[in-house]
């Protein structure tokens, strides 16, 4: 076989492969979809089940409990060629949670989202800063039954917001809140 032949079977088993893995971690389960789109609606309902730090919060598939948060200018992981620097303007909310996989079946663990309201608007910081090291982030793992995993999850944030900050793990329904207390 030419290199060229080779080099196009290597890319479509590997396309082949990341659509599985899509797929796989696809929650066949209708009825935690929310069903409005509207953006008017907040995020944040106050009649939610929300829990503190330190209390775990009970989702479909895990039990999950925020360890300790922290707001930091710049995210020392013991390892200079992965830490984060100090940008102008920002801010990194390091949040150390563990997930214990509550289901019979094995687990993908996905980030969630940080809600904040400020200046009486809601924002959702939906995206984890990748930290490629054991212990932070969580890229594509998945855990047995019954079993734990604790990582730290880092949002990049404004410096100049301030508030009341929840956190939604992923793949909980709207309601399942972990309050972080205020962001100063």
């Amino acid at each position: 076989m030419n290199r060229k032949f080779k080099n196009t079977i290597k890319s479509a088993v590997a396309f082949v492969f990341f659509i599985f893995i899509a797929y796989g971690s696809k929650d066949t389960d209708s009825s935690n979809k929310d069903k409005s789109s509207s953006n008017t609606e907040s995020n944040i309902n106050t009649d939610s089940k929300s829990t503190q730090i330190g209390e775990p919060l009970s989702t479909k598939y895990f039990d999950v409990t925020i360890n300790s948060v922290g707001i930091e200018e710049l995210v020392n992981t013991g390892n200079q060629f992965a830490d984060l620097p100090k940008e102008d303007g920002i801010h990194y909310l390091i949040i150390n949670v563990t997930f214990k996989n509550t289901d019979d079946e094995s687990r993908m663990l996905t980030d969630g989202e940080v809600l904040i309201n400020y200046n009486g608007k809601e924002y959702k910081y939906d995206r984890s800063e990748m930290i490629a090291l054991k212990g932070w982030g969580l890229m594509l793992d998945q855990i047995n039954p019954l079993t734990s995993r604790t990582t730290n999850l880092v949002y990049k944030i404004p410096a100049e917001i301030v508030g009341k900050a929840y956190y939604r793990p992923g793949r909980a329904s709207k309601n399942d809140l972990i309050e972080l207390g205020e962001i100063n």
